[in-house]
């Protein structure tokens, strides 16, 4: 991200890690999730999100209200780590890199509107909250998308995967195959409210090659979630979970990593919002 957006810190661009995009097609790989990491200083948590919900919102509803988005949020980890790199997340969800140009045109036009005084205004602002240092951008791209509607999200739900080299595309078919289904179905009887797939879209070193989500309005859905999975493993026949499980080492690296995230903000298009 240019220099001038980390200063100005407007736009704090981001998650999703997870990251919500809501579309009519599960296979739209025109749509983008911006995510960004940031660190607040202690005791400054609510300080931050007030900050990101009062002036980011300037720019992004309107995007999210004119179609070049479909949605941004702000979220916090629920598992920590100790010493975490960040402490907040914000995302938003562009319709192809039309949808970033919009926002980089509209976002220097109201920079460049402002006075030298309010600017410096607001970089003080911004760096009494955020631990200097701390910002940290991931793009990610849409390869599969769910049916859920818009609406808000209490939680995302985030598993990251490491394709080994050359099994990307299988990787991708595994997930149609296995995970899928199972989704599907949750979403159609309203145990979750959407999932998807994303992959690196700007690739950085984020050790992953696929990130699976799914969002609920409750972590209670996680049990649901994994008694669905429990299901479909057992309508296997002893052979097909035998194949299943030599695919998936044969696809994927050992390391795997999970995370959930706690929604404080969110506006989607189509009455998804907050």
């Amino acid at each position: 991200m240019p220099r001038t957006l980390r200063t100005a810190a407007l736009a704090i661009l981001l998650v999703s890690f997870g990251a919500i995009a809501f579309a009519d097609s599960h296979e739209d790989t025109n749509v983008y999730v911006w995510v960004n990491f940031v660190k607040a200083k202690p005791g400054q948590g609510d300080a931050l999100i007030g900050f990101m919900m009062e002036e980011d919102s300037k720019n992004f509803d309107p995007l999210v209200e004119s179609g070049a988005a479909l949605e941004w949020g702000i979220a916090m980890p629920v598992v920590h780590d100790g010493n975490d790199p960040f402490s907040h997340v914000e995302w938003i969800t562009f319709v192809g890199w039309e949808g970033v140009d919009t926002f980089m045109t509209d976002f220097m036009a109201s920079r460049q509107a402002m006075s030298p005084e309010d600017m410096q205004a607001l970089n003080e602002r911004y760096q009494a909250t955020v631990v200097a240092g701390s910002h940290a951008d991931m793009i990610n791209r849409n390869v599969h998308l769910g049916a859920g509607a818009p609406a808000r999200p209490g939680y995302i739900h985030l598993g990251y995967w490491k394709a080994k080299p050359g099994k990307e595309s299988d990787a991708m078919k595994a997930f149609k195959s296995f995970a899928a289904p199972v989704y599907d179905g949750l979403v159609a009887d309203g145990k979750i409210q959407n999932y998807g797939l994303h992959v690196p879209a700007v690739h950085r070193n984020s050790g992953w090659t696929h990130m699976g989500w799914y969002a609920s309005e409750s972590l209670a859905a996680r049990d649901v979630v994994d008694a669905a999975f429990e299901a479909a493993g057992a309508a296997r026949s002893e052979e097909e979970q035998k194949q299943m499980q030599s695919d998936m080492m044969e696809i994927f690296a050992e390391w795997h990593e999970d995370q959930i995230l706690m929604v404080v903000h969110h506006k989607a298009g189509s009455a998804g919002g907050d």
